[in-house]
């Protein structure tokens, strides 16, 4: 009999989530785990590991003005549980129930380079499972709030679905080369990985009802000025609509030197279900505004959540009004981008 999980009472308005729930023994795993996922808002740890994420981050966005909540459970009771056995006590009446739950297992331990979790979608009480790794879980728990975000996870069982990619023969132990890839696997190889830390102030919330172009660097007017004529104004342009019509300028010293998983944080969807938005924000950094070609930093809200890539500045129009009207996908703009990261 397993003790009850850690969880709040119900909300009165639900507040989107994740539970991270400790299954194996090997504390240098572990730690590996919540190293790689940051310290994310709203964290808080229960159990008799020692305290992770910001102090005093037990409430639920401590860390951020949009309410979140990540609930870290690291209970010796839940030591070898299966997803079966944490879907049952989620349908216990009166507790808050995550939107994303996320197990260490057996295969976080056997695979050290991506630390392979066990996640699936508790909204409806479907377990179809996915594979998934710690800073892509940590990716995803930044956009919870965003509508929806069921489609995100049937995304996800689709590409990296629980049950063997190839047969297992009746001598044969299953391994990793009978499992499917978790989502994230490339995000975890990359040199400069995502990970989130907490920003120095608490930055401003950007509501999501048009589409975003941050500046996170204000050390050159000029070339601001630059790319945003660029953006508006695009070379071959076919669009005879102003630029405000499809993206907002964030031009605040408030998110200076914020980092892409900062700014992924603060932005609250639009509560416009009509409303035509690319599942992208646009951030100009330093190697924006200073290096040849003035390429904007594109940080995406699904398919990869968080695997940024860039584009031209003359290109961020047509792509933005091309995802928005779906008639291309976030790949058919990341290209070579991703293949290289992939090879790396």
């Amino acid at each position: 009999m397993r003790s009850p999980l850690p969880l709040p009472p119900a909300d009165e308005t639900h507040v989107p989530g994740m539970l991270l729930i400790r299954t194996g023994d090997d504390d240098d795993v572990w730690n590996d785990v919540l190293w790689r996922m940051g310290e994310l808002p709203g964290m808080r740890v229960a159990g008799d590991g020692s305290q992770v994420g910001p102090a005093g981050a037990a409430d639920a966005g401590a860390a951020s003005s949009i309410p979140r909540r990540l609930v870290v459970a690291d209970d010796p009771a839940w030591r070898g549980a299966t997803a079966e056995e944490v879907a049952e006590a989620l349908e216990e009446p009166g507790i808050w129930v995550p939107d994303l739950v996320v197990l260490t297992d057996d295969r976080t331990a056997r695979n050290a380079e991506a630390r392979t979790l066990l996640a699936f979608g508790s909204d409806d009480g479907d377990i179809s499972g996915f594979w998934i790794t710690p800073r892509q879980a940590a990716m995803t728990y930044l956009v919870l709030n965003r509508p929806l975000i069921s489609f995100v996870f049937e995304d996800f069982a689709e590409r990296a679905p629980t049950e063997p990619e190839w047969e297992v023969e009746d001598d044969e132990e299953l391994g990793e080369d009978h499992l499917y890839e978790p989502v994230g696997v490339t995000m975890e190889a990359l040199s400069n990985p995502p990970r989130y830390t907490r920003p120095d102030h608490e930055l401003p919330v950007l509501d999501h009802d048009i589409d975003l172009l941050v500046r996170t660097d204000f050390t050159d007017d000029a070339a601001w000025a630059s790319l945003v004529d660029q953006v508006a104004h695009p070379a071959d342009d076919l669009y005879d609509d102003d630029l405000s019509d499809h993206v907002r300028l964030v031009d605040d010293p408030a998110f200076a030197g914020a980092t892409p998983e900062q700014v992924l944080a603060h932005i609250r969807p639009s509560d416009d279900e009509e409303g035509m938005f690319a599942e992208v924000v646009l951030i100009a950094d330093a190697t924006t505004l200073h290096r040849a070609g003035q390429r904007v930093l594109v940080v995406p809200m699904s398919d990869d959540v968080g695997l940024t890539f860039r584009v031209d500045a003359d290109q961020v129009r047509s792509m933005l009004i091309n995802l928005a009207l779906s008639n291309q996908d976030i790949d058919d703009w990341r290209g070579e981008e991703k293949e290289e990261a992939e090879d790396a």
